[in-house]
């Protein structure tokens, strides 16, 4: 008898679940490879992941331009300090 490894890939729906976890850099190394494998070949799936990580740096760039560190500091304690 011959053992076969499994080999396990990710689907579309995989991808969809844990395309926020992979923009924010919280997925394993082995999540990242079968991430990034799947994208090599679904396109409408690498588009999604790619529109979402240059919404990610514009948001990110505008913010910057908008507040000041400092200010967002202040709001974010402001927040924080209204929820306990």
């Amino acid at each position: 008898m011959t053992s076969r490894k499994k080999v396990e890939k990710y689907d579309c729906a995989d991808i969809e679940r844990l395309a926020q976890k992979y923009i924010d850099g919280h997925l394993n190394k082995v999540e990242i490879t079968l991430f990034e494998e799947h994208l090599e070949y679904c396109l409408p799936c690498d588009k999604k992941i790619e529109f979402e990580l240059k919404l990610k740096e514009i948001v990110r760039i505008k913010a910057k331009e908008k507040f000041k560190k400092e200010e967002l500091d202040s709001k974010f304690k402001d927040i924080i300090s209204k929820l306990h």
